[in-house]
């Protein structure tokens, strides 16, 4: 039986590891490739920066707005 590997990019080394490597905790994927976990936190940030334009985020940014939380971080 063969078992695919997969990957995930670790936030606090800044790096991609091997599921037999990643810690419990602080990490993205899993992904099918190491080229796919490396681009992923542009890919999440893009992905972040298209809600925070949607509609779909307005109720979100309202309760920001209120509590005086700053919405143009990203």
């Amino acid at each position: 039986m063969t078992t695919s590997q997969t990957y995930w990019y670790n936030l606090s080394t800044q790096s991609v590891v091997r599921d037999d490597e990643r810690p419990s905790e602080d990490c993205l994927g899993p992904f099918a490739s190491a080229a796919e976990a490396e681009d992923s936190p542009a890919v999440l940030l893009e992905y972040a920066k298209s809600w925070l334009e949607s509609e779909e985020s307005e109720p979100y940014r309202q309760m920001a707005e209120e509590l005086g939380d700053d919405t143009d971080r990203i």
